[in-house]
C-alpha cells in the first residue's frame, strides 16, 4: 500500500516538471489549446496510475491474505479429585430413626447387606446420619452396632441429633369433690350437723352416704339420700337432685345426741348412678 502511494507521488512530480519544461519562460499570450491538452494528459496519466495501483493492491492481497489468529486453548487449573464418599454396610436389619434414641420415631427399616451413604456421625461416635435411598431427601440415624463403616471416619462431620421431645401430659380430672364442716343446727331436742360439699371433678354426683361418728361416745349415725338437702332454721332448705361439675350444696345430717364439744369424724361418700358408676369417700374430723 505504501509502494503505491510513492509511485503516484513520483508520477505527479514528473508531470509537473514536464509541464514546466514545455511552457515558455515568458509567453505574452497563453496557449489555451496547449493548456487543455496538458490537463487532459495529466488526468489520463493519473487514471492509468490509479488503475495500476488498484490492480497492484489486489494482486498483493491475493498473494498475502490476511492472517486470522487461531485461538489457543485456555489453560485449566489442575484437577482436584473428589474424596471418596463414606458408606456403611449393615450386618443386620436395623431401624433408621429421626434421632439416636430407642424411643425416637423410626423412618425406615434398613436391610442387612445393603450399603448406605454416610453424611455425619453423632458426638458420641455411636450412630451415623445416613441417606435413606427409598425416599428422596430423607435422612435418618442408624445405630452403629450392626454397621461396618467403609471409609475414613475422621472425615465425617459431627452432627448433634435432635433430643426426644418432652412429653406433655394433660391432666384428666376424674370424679372428685371437696367437703367441710359448716356448723351445728339445734332444733329443740334435735341436733343437725351441716356439711358443705362441692363437686370439683368432671363427673356428676347423684347419691350420697354420710357416716357421722361421735368418737367421744363411740356412736355412729348413717345418712343416705339421692338428693342433697340442707336443714336451716329448723326447716328443710334447698335440695339438689345431683351435683354437676362445679356445683355445690349444703347437706344436714341429724344425730341422736348433743355433740357439742365431742370429737367427731364424718365419712362422706358420693356416688354416680349412671353407667360410669363409682363412689368416692372423704373423711374429715371436727368438734361442734
Amino acid at each position: 500500500m505504501n509502494i503505491t502511494k510513492r509511485t503516484i507521488g513520483m508520477a505527479t512530480i514528473m508531470l509537473m516538471l514536464l509541464v514546466s519544461a514545455c511552457t515558455p519562460a515568458a509567453a505574452p499570450t497563453p496557449d489555451l489549446a496547449a493548456t487543455i491538452a496538458v490537463n487532459v494528459a495529466i488526468e489520463q496519466t493519473m487514471a492509468a496510475l490509479q488503475t495500476q495501483s488498484i490492480a497492484t493492491e489486489l494482486a498483493y492481497q491475493q498473494q498475502h491474505p490476511t492472517e486470522t489468529a487461531t485461538p489457543q486453548p485456555t489453560a485449566t487449573s489442575e484437577f482436584t479429585p473428589t474424596p471418596d464418599k463414606i458408606t456403611l454396610t449393615l450386618s443386620k436389619d436395623t431401624y433408621c430413626r429421626n434421632g439416636i434414641f430407642a424411643k425416637s420415631p423410626y423412618v425406615a427399616l434398613m436391610s442387612a447387606g445393603q450399603t448406605y451413604d454416610v453424611l455425619a456421625i453423632d458426638p458420641n461416635n455411636q450412630a451415623y446420619y445416613v441417606v435413606e435411598p427409598d425416599h428422596t431427601f430423607t435422612y435418618c440415624w442408624v445405630w452403629g452396632e450392626y454397621a461396618k463403616l467403609n471409609g475414613d471416619k475422621d472425615r465425617l462431620p459431627v452432627y448433634t441429633p435432635q433430643p426426644l421431645p418432652t412429653p406433655t401430659y394433660t391432666a384428666t380430672v376424674g370424679p372428685d369433690f371437696s367437703v367441710s364442716y359448716v356448723g351445728q343446727q339445734v332444733c329443740g331436742a334435735d341436733y343437725y350437723l351441716r356439711f358443705f360439699i362441692k363437686n370439683t371433678g368432671s363427673k356428676t354426683w347423684e347419691a350420697l352416704q354420710i357416716n357421722v361418728t361421735d368418737n367421744t361416745k363411740n356412736v355412729t349415725t348413717t345418712y343416705n339420700n339421692t338428693v342433697f338437702v340442707d336443714y336451716l332454721n329448723c326447716v328443710a332448705g334447698v335440695s339438689e337432685s345431683d351435683l354437676t361439675p362445679g356445683e355445690s350444696s349444703n347437706v344436714a345430717v341429724k344425730v341422736s345426741e348433743d355433740p357439742t364439744g365431742h370429737s367427731m369424724s364424718a365419712t362422706i361418700i358420693l356416688c354416680q348412678t349412671d353407667a360410669s358408676g363409682g363412689c368416692n369417700p372423704k373423711t374429715i374430723t371436727f368438734t361442734p
